[in-house]
Parts: structure tokens; C-alpha cells; sequence
């Protein structure tokens, strides 16, 4: 057993050691090969040396690979004929590549006659390119700047670059004082109108739930960095304007529908029993054994009460339609019991269910509903803001 744990040991130990990088190599990933040829270079050589007299070889020739196509990406990228955005962070990127390509090939003490022609650090590049990635997104900042307060999205898109910016360097200019500044333009303002009168609850009962919507919304956090939800009592502040209105109606209530159903199965008992005499002959009776049934009847009572309320936004300059959607809770108990007639003993002992006596009344389940729906409202409107 010794010698089989230490013949697996000695087989794993030198399967591993034989990747020098080739297959990566072959494939075109340059950057992993010199990885892997690296990592080659400092295993135990095994009982042979496959691999490791490769690995020199493949480190150098995928190094010389993957930095040309580095500084290649690099010089398209910088190049005034490119029209992609933002290329100094994609530059940025391949500098990293770059540095973490020469952190690995340098591990590798046979190559470092050869190594010496290239760079050892890119932090210099780095530094620059993170000054130039600010730059691109502040500039682009800038000129929506220009638009805050006729545009919300524009003053978003703003405070975003701004944020970016100074995500490339911080301090960056006047970012950060921009950023606030642009920020009030950016939020979209809610308000969360009283709920509408209804036909289906009583009024008392529909300023209750209102209530307990509110109450839920001042709990919550707003939707996102981007959005404030409003009471009706409240006024957005510094003569910012609310931008859309949320309406909602109770529109259907199911205060209680009660049924009951059943069904009925014939069951048999598991052993026979004697049910009579026969005779065989004029003077032999012998016992006629049959299993013993009976009908059993299983009833079951469901009540259920529904309640659903309607919710829509409105652009509050024009007064179109933006959204609608509802939301919508049940509550449902149920009691089963049952009845039998025939011979007992087609129970085999089994002891017949007992209905619950004491259902939930039509205010129980309000109550429950009411108060789930409540959440649910606040839940939606979370997510349909949580974007904006």
C-alpha cells in the first residue's frame, strides 16, 4: 500500500513538472505560456528532466510573443486614428499585463542576459496613463456639466465621469467638488401620491394602509444614489422639481370565498373476517371469510381573501403614462376532516381526521394581507427605481 500512495506521489509530482508552457505556447496565449514556464523553473525536476530544459526556451520565445503584441495594442490605442472610447484605460490595462508578463519572466534566473534589453517597471507608464484616463473623463464630465439643468441624464452621466475620474486619480482637479455639485440636477424626484378612494375597502381602512405604505418607504433607503421618493407632504427642496407622481388604488379585495369540497373512496380492511356459514355437504359448514369495507369520505375547507392594488407613474410635465404595474396577496386555510360508514374494521385502526374549528375571520385575514401588502408596494417600487 506504502508503495502504491508512493508510486501515485512520484507519478503526480512528475506529470506536473512536465508542463513547460508548450501547449500554451502553441495555443497563442504567450502571456500564460511564460506563466507556466516560469512555475516550471522553480518545481522539483522530478526523476527526469521533461520540461525543465524546455522551459527556458518557451519563456523566452513567449515573452518576445506577448510583449509585441502588448506594445502593439498599445501604439493602436494611442494612435489619433482610434475611435474607440476611453482607450488610456485599455492602455492602462495592457501596462498591467505588461508588468505582471515581466514580474514572471523575471523569476527565471538563466534568462536575465536577455531580459536586461527590456524594461523592469512600468509604473512611470502607469502613473501616465491613469493621468490620462482622469482626463478623458473629466473632459467628458465637463461638457455634460454643461447641460444639468435642462438634462437630468446628462447631469447623471456627469457625476458619473466625474466619479470615474477621480477613481483614476484622486484629487483629481475639481471632480470631486463638481461632483456634488452636479449631483442634486441628477436625482429623479418621486412622490408617492395618497392613495386614490376605492370602492373595495372601507375609507378608514384605505388611509390605514397608506399609512402603513409610508411607514415602509421611511424605513427603506432610497432605491438607488439616484432617486428620492417623496411623501405628498413634502417639497423637493431648493426649488428642484418633482418629475413623476405614483398613484395606486386598491382595485379588487376578496374579503373571504369558502368552499368546501370532498371526496369518497370505498377502503377494505388488510385481513379477512368471518362474515357467514356455508354449507359443503348436508352435514359440513365451514366459515366464509371476506375482508371487511366501508366508505370514507375526506372533506376539505378552503378559505381564501385576495387583495390587490394598483400602482402607475406619471411624468409629472405632461402627465403621459411612464409605468403601470399591480401587485397582489392571497391568504388561504385550509382544515380537512373526515366521516366513515360500514364495518370499523375496514379502518385497520386508523383513526378518522377532525376538522379545525376555529377558521381565521374575514378581519384575521385582512389584517395579514393588508400588512404584506404594504411591503410589497415599497418592494416594487424599489426595483422599478432601483436603475433610474
Amino acid at each position: 500500500m506504502i508503495r502504491l500512495l508512493l508510486l501515485f506521489i512520484l507519478t503526480s509530482t512528475g506529470l506536473a513538472a512536465c508542463s513547460s508552457g508548450q501547449t500554451a505556447f502553441r495555443r497563442g496565449n504567450f502571456d500564460l505560456a511564460v506563466k507556466r514556464a516560469s512555475q516550471r523553473l522553480h518545481q522539483w525536476r522530478g526523476l527526469g528532466k521533461r520540461g525543465y530544459t524546455k522551459a527556458p526556451l518557451v519563456l523566452k520565445q513567449a515573452f518576445e510573443r506577448a510583449y509585441e503584441e502588448h506594445q502593439k495594442a498599445i501604439r493602436n490605442l494611442s494612435s489619433p486614428s482610434n475611435t474607440k472610447d476611453f482607450p488610456w484605460e485599455t492602455i492602462y490595462n495592457e501596462y498591467e499585463k505588461l508588468q505582471s508578463l515581466t514580474n514572471n519572466a523575471r523569476t527565471c534566473e538563466a534568462c536575465a542576459g536577455w531580459l536586461a534589453t527590456y524594461p523592469t517597471s512600468y509604473a512611470d507608464r502607469q502613473q501616465e496613463t491613469r493621468q490620462l484616463a482622469a482626463a478623458d473623463r473629466y473632459e467628458l464630465a465637463e461638457q455634460a456639466f454643461a447641460y444639468r439643468e435642462d438634462n437630468r441624464l446628462a447631469a447623471k452621466d456627469a457625476y458619473f465621469n466625474y466619479q470615474k475620474a477621480l477613481s483614476w486619480v484622486p484629487n483629481f482637479r475639481q471632480a470631486s467638488a463638481k461632483a456634488q455639485d452636479v449631483l442634486p440636477f441628477a436625482i429623479l424626484r418621486v412622490v408617492v401620491e395618497p392613495l386614490s378612494p376605492t370602492s373595495e375597502i372601507s375609507a378608514a381602512d384605505n388611509r390605514e394602509l397608506e399609512r402603513m405604505i409610508f411607514r415602509q418607504i421611511d424605513r427603506n433607503e432610497a432605491p438607488s444614489p439616484f432617486v428620492r421618493l417623496y411623501r405628498p407632504d413634502e417639497s423637493a427642496g431648493d426649488g428642484f422639481p418633482i418629475h413623476q407622481a405614483v398613484q395606486m388604488q386598491v382595485s379588487d379585495y376578496v374579503p373571504i370565498r369558502d368552499n368546501t369540497a370532498s371526496s369518497t373512496t370505498t377502503v377494505y380492511s388488510n385481513q379477512t373476517y368471518k362474515v357467514g356459514e356455508k354449507k359443503i355437504n348436508d352435514s359440513t359448514k365451514v366459515d366464509v371469510m371476506e375482508k371487511v369495507s366501508g366508505s370514507l369520505t375526506t372533506y376539505l375547507r378552503t378559505i381564501n381573501a385576495e387583495l390587490t392594488m394598483r400602482l402607475r407613474a406619471i411624468d409629472t410635465q405632461t402627465g403621459k403614462t411612464i409605468w403601470e404595474d399591480s401587485v397582489w396577496e392571497t391568504r388561504s386555510w385550509q382544515t380537512e376532516w373526515q366521516t366513515f360508514s360500514g364495518d370499523d374494521r375496514a379502518l385497520n385502526g386508523q383513526s378518522l381526521k377532525s376538522a379545525n374549528l376555529f377558521p381565521p375571520s374575514r378581519w384575521q385575514l385582512y389584517d395579514s394581507l393588508s400588512d404584506e401588502l404594504a411591503d410589497d408596494v415599497v418592494r416594487r417600487l424599489r426595483s422599478k427605481y432601483a436603475k433610474d
